[in-house]
């Protein structure tokens, strides 16, 4: 460990962990919670004119820079801290940021340092916003990992386990893109230079696909009409159609923990540590908090989530909510006091595509919340935490980067 990393330990308080005690009524209680969660509504990463050869028309334009997070998905996120503020509270969890009891930890990218302001001033209006993030443009490796690449980076995908439906919203997608995609169609769009999804390697064109619709979903919660998010060929419901696409290219991706453990693993590792530094438990690996934090932000990526879900098996596809890694979306890692013991309750909340159109996280269903089987422990749902370590640790491997966050951020 850096002498960077072990001053920042002490700065950040580490002491002997200790175990909180369940109540004596002997219900559930959540000790810990651990909260990744993705950054708010950005634009698409690539300028409009790099992805012209893709589509018939021209695509939208962005009132900010390809990347950046938007005036709405600060709005959106404002109205996200909000509710994560109640649903704290319902939880029996602090959530004071201004005292310190929620600490937020966030990528280095723009977009996710300005994802943290808007979240934590919606959280706690009352003081200026303080998180910890690499220096802006440095590569964090609890969000990047140890095995490079960035957030379109979705690994090796096996067209041979793409099944028919995902083939067939390829063929609607390029629809969309071009207004067509008969033979007639797909020659002249060829002729024009255009670049086609159908009839080349399906493997390379489920990737672009994904990030295709992807944008075109950001077009869509963005608020544009409909004549910008699908050039009038697309309407609500195609646009939860299309984005399976963006869904089918990250579960195939990340099918295996070995497909994940380069992105993945190190995060996994730190937040197991977290988890185990809570439940006054020995770890191998640096926790990102002290033993006595109760609430824990990690502010990351859509790829981020794929990964923990490769690596812990997880599914949480649900074809009603349309995006299975929106913006704002999260993954919960729960430490919680059993009757049994101390364990691990998994969950995801995930914003609908409608409630980040509209930028109103506060309705009851504009929150897709669900609780998560876990595989690796036997289809439990709430799995002892020395098992969830172990099964962790497995899926890990040797993926670890013993390096912490290492420059607090006041706005």
């Amino acid at each position: 460990m850096s002498m960077r990393s072990v001053c920042l330990l002490l700065a950040l308080g580490f002491a002997a962990p200790a175990a909180l005690a369940a109540e004596n009524s002997g219900q559930e209680r959540v000790l810990q919670r651990i909260i990744l969660i993705r950054h708010g509504i950005r634009s698409p990463t690539k300028a409009p004119e790099d992805l012209a050869r893709y589509a018939a028309d021209a695509w939208p334009a962005w009132p900010v820079a390809p990347g950046q997070l938007t005036p709405h998905g600060i709005d959106t996120l404002l109205s996200l801290g909000k509710r994560m503020d109640v649903d704290l509270a319902h939880a029996g969890l602090p959530r004071d940021a201004c005292k310190g009891e929620v600490r937020v930890i966030a990528d280095s990218t723009p977009r996710n340092r300005a994802s943290a302001v808007a979240l934590l001033e919606g959280l706690s209006p009352g003081c200026a916003p303080a998180y910890l993030a690499f220096p802006a443009g440095q590569d964090d490796p609890l969000f990047r990992g140890t095995g490079g690449g960035d957030d379109d980076d979705k690994g090796g995908i096996d067209a041979a386990a793409m099944d028919g439906t995902t083939r067939e919203r390829l063929a609607q997608l390029q629809q969309v893109l071009l207004g067509c995609h008969d033979d007639a169609c797909m020659a002249k769009a060829r002729e024009a230079g255009k670049q086609l999804l159908l009839g080349g390697d399906l493997a390379k064109a489920l990737k672009t696909a994904g990030s295709l619709a992807e944008n075109i979903m950001l077009a869509y919660v963005q608020g544009m009409p409909a004549s910008q998010y699908g050039w009038g060929r697309l309407n609500a419901d195609g646009v939860a159609s299309i984005i399976q696409l963006h869904n089918a290219s990250f579960r195939l991706a990340h099918a295996t923990p070995e497909a994940s453990r380069g992105r993945g693993g190190n995060m996994l590792a730190h937040i197991t540590a977290t988890l185990l530094a809570a439940a006054g438990k020995p770890g191998t690996t640096s926790p990102l908090a002290p033993a006595g934090t109760r609430v824990l932000v990690l502010i990351g990526h859509d790829t981020d989530l794929a990964a923990q879900a490769g690596l812990l098996g997880l599914d949480w596809h649900d074809v009603t909510k349309g995006d299975d890694f929106p913006p704002g979306g999260a993954l919960f890692y729960d430490l919680v006091q059993t009757r049994q013991g101390t364990a691990v309750r998994l969950s995801v909340a995930m914003p609908t595509l409608p409630a980040l159109r509209s930028g109103d996280m506060a309705p009851t269903g504009a929150i897709v919340r669900k609780t998560l089987v876990q595989p690796a422990c036997g289809g439990q749902r709430a799995c002892p935490i020395e098992q969830f370590a172990a099964s962790a640790s497995q899926a890990v491997g040797s993926a670890v980067v013993d390096t912490l966050v290492i420059e607090p951020v006041v706005q």
